[in-house]
């Protein structure tokens, strides 16, 4: 990937994080712009999520598993799965790239 492409998502990612509507009911967890996301934030927020979703789908899981007359997962592997797998994708696409812009503004 050439620098101008780089800059170029580096550019999308951060218009996608900078918008209030896609934080939704977590925007208290929003960093200001020139603030690093810490771990300690990227996992609130991942477990956060994980664990909402993850019981949703606990839920379907356990239905299904009935439907087909097989034992359900444990509750709680779904929302353990999805909090890992939304704190790993975090730490690799959006936290690099805010943590980039927040060191460059907080040098200002």
């Amino acid at each position: 990937m050439n620098d101008f492409s780089r800059s170029q998502l580096d550019d999308l990612f951060t218009r996608f994080a900078d918008s209030d509507a896609h934080w939704g009911p977590l925007l208290f967890l929003r960093p200001k712009a020139h603030q690093s996301l810490s771990v300690a934030r990227v996992l609130a927020l991942a477990t956060l999520l994980g664990v909402a979703f993850g019981l949703c789908g606990s839920v379907l899981l356990a239905l299904a598993a009935r439907i087909a007359g097989r034992a359900a997962p444990p509750v709680h592997t779904f929302p353990l799965a999805l909090t890992a797998l939304y704190f790993a994708l975090c730490q690799l696409t959006f936290v690099p790239v805010w943590n980039k812009r927040a060191l460059r503004l907080a040098k200002r």
